[in-house]
């Protein structure tokens, strides 16, 4: 397996993977998400990633940057969407692709990193619930149980939760 930053031209593999990883009533959300996410251009930039084997996509991730409210010496990313293709699942992709773009956000310097999703998969990485606290989402979320961070460089804690906001692709309420 190889992983390696996506492409523009990648694009369409990116969007079947989607499509095999996640419910139908899902897919298309998350198929214009990853559009969005590969048309977007900011300071930090979004960093995705796939996985290959024999040139074939059948792992992706993302890892778009956050804008906090109050002027702070912090830096962070949320991940949003993984996807591994429905026939490559269980087999450690998705953990070799995470762990590729945590290294990646660790070695520039990234100091946090939120995810909201399954606790089950997602604390494997070190997300936890104490970190996730500290960091507001614009959204009310449905499942706050899933709303998890984990601390990749050290900064000053703030004694307060920061409010941030996302970039467009991932603003909007119905990923929330």
């Amino acid at each position: 397996m190889y992983i390696r930053p996506a492409e523009k031209k990648d694009l369409p593999s990116i969007q079947n993977v989607i499509k095999t990883s996640f419910p139908i009533e899902e897919n298309k959300l998350i198929s214009i998400l990853a559009k969005e996410l590969s048309d977007k251009i900011s300071t930090p930039p979004v960093k995705s990633f796939i996985a290959e084997i024999d040139s074939k996509i059948i792992g992706y991730v993302s890892f778009s940057p956050i804008f906090f409210k109050l002027n702070t010496n912090i830096s962070g990313y949320i991940l949003s969407p993984l996807a591994v293709s429905s026939n490559n699942q269980k087999q450690g992709i998705g953990t070799k692709i995470v762990n590729f773009g945590i290294n990646e956000l660790i070695k520039k310097g990234v100091h946090v990193l939120l995810v909201y999703g399954d606790p089950g998969y997602y604390k494997r990485f070190g997300f936890n619930e104490d970190i996730g606290k500290s960091f507001v989402p614009q959204y009310t979320l449905k499942y706050p149980f899933g709303w998890l961070g984990i601390k990749l460089n050290s900064y000053a804690a703030s004694i307060s939760p920061i409010e941030f906001k996302y970039i467009d692709g991932l603003n909007k309420q119905e990923l929330w």
